[in-house]
């Protein structure tokens, strides 16, 4: 299976809908600093800070690898679509997001491509905004997590090793009197925020530490602008 769309099925069970609602005001305030007028979500996942920015009044759209995540997005009444960041248009955007650790997906060949394409859709003097993970906050997902309900068992193993986190997650769901096997391997990467002071094409504007759960400092943020 997928491992976006099974992160879609379990997302209701780990749960996790108030920190990430901190996280986003966080954009949000950002976003609003900037004074752009359109925005660009990548990974925009079950679509809630693309609600947030629909309610500020941004033009924006949201895109991600996971059909059932624009599904879901979809059903709250916000444009989102699966679509690759290197069709869209060229200087289309005043701004780009990518919410809660999405370039600690990508290994850096995907990196220096993902930020070719970056550069392409952004308008000049346009700005992109992200978030990744501190070691801190690779070491506070490692360990087990299992979720046991009548219909559905969860179990989820994180191992980091200073620079990858790999994740089985295994998820059985009872369908009529069977129950159902769904499991993904999922692989993040480490990487030090000082490599975003010098990608080619930008400067930086921001970049600062910031919590979601236990510290202050799990994640960084940061906003770089396009030259």
């Amino acid at each position: 299976m997928n491992p976006l769309d099974l992160y879609a099925k379990i997302e209701p069970l780990i749960g996790f809908y108030d920190e990430y609602e901190k996280l986003y005001l966080l954009y949000l305030q950002k976003i609003k600093s900037l004074h752009v007028k359109s925005v660009l979500d990548i990974g925009c996942g079950n679509g809630r800070f693309l609600k947030h920015l629909n309610r500020s009044g941004f033009d924006c759209l949201g895109i991600d690898r996971s059909k059932e995540m624009v599904k879901k997005a979809c059903a709250i009444g916000v444009n989102a679509k699966v679509l690759e960041l290197e069709n869209i248009q060229k200087n289309s955007f005043d701004s780009i997001t990518a919410v809660g650790d999405v370039l600690n997906y990508m290994n850096q060949d995907e990196l220096n491509k993902f930020f070719d394409s970056i550069l392409k859709v952004l308008k000049k003097d346009g700005y992109f905004l992200f978030d990744i993970n501190t070691v801190e906050g690779f070491e506070l997902t490692d360990g087990a997590m299992v979720k046991d309900f009548e219909d559905k068992f969860l179990s989820i193993e994180a191992n980091f090793n200073g620079k990858i986190l790999k994740t089985d997650i295994t998820l059985f769901e009872k369908e009529e009197k069977n129950f159902v096997k769904y499991s993904a391997n999922i692989t993040q990467y480490y990487h030090n925020a000082t490599k975003f002071k010098n990608i080619k094409g930008f400067k930086t504007i921001l970049m600062s530490h910031f919590g979601m759960f236990e510290s202050n400092s799990e994640k960084t943020l940061v906003i770089l602008q396009k030259y």
